[in-house]
């Protein structure tokens, strides 16, 4: 497995973390699923929780969008890119790439299977799952209580 990275794309709820993290252990690789916010986080420049609410939500408006940004950021923008969360994805393949040529791991959502697309050396995977199974599977990870 020398080189080989697995990614794991997932519909929300589904388990896609659950399931990466066993099929690392399994192989004996490392996991990188909500670390790679942190490691963007540091190679942005930008503060974490801009960096996870970029990879979820997004927002059209521009004056909203330049408002958040200045509100997150730890550091003015770098001129690499036109939109801040340009330089958050740039910083993200970064981090990814660098991953896949260290070491074989299993990687979970960031795009990572599109970043590693050209590099032959990914097996991409996706997860999904019925509704039902979904909204248990988040209700039981976030301890909401089932109502009856």
């Amino acid at each position: 497995m020398a080189g080989q990275v697995i990614t794991i794309g997932r519909q929300c709820g589904s388990g896609g973390h659950t399931i990466g993290e066993q099929v690392a252990k399994m192989l004996g690789v490392s996991f990188y699923d909500r670390e790679l916010i942190e490691m963007t986080a540091q190679e942005s420049g930008f503060g974490k929780e801009f960096v996870e609410e970029q990879g979820e939500h997004r927002n059209s408006s521009m004056l909203y969008n330049l408002v958040k940004n200045i509100s997150y950021s730890r550091t003015m923008p770098s001129g690499n890119s036109e939109y801040l969360q340009d330089e958050i994805f740039f910083a993200q393949r970064k981090i990814i790439t660098e991953l896949a040529e260290k070491e074989p791991c299993v990687i979970v959502g960031r795009c990572a299977d599109s970043v590693l697309k050209e590099t032959g050396n990914s097996l991409n995977i996706y997860i999904y799952a019925e509704k039902a199974f979904k909204a248990k599977h988040l209700m039981e990870r976030n301890r909401v209580p089932l109502l009856m």
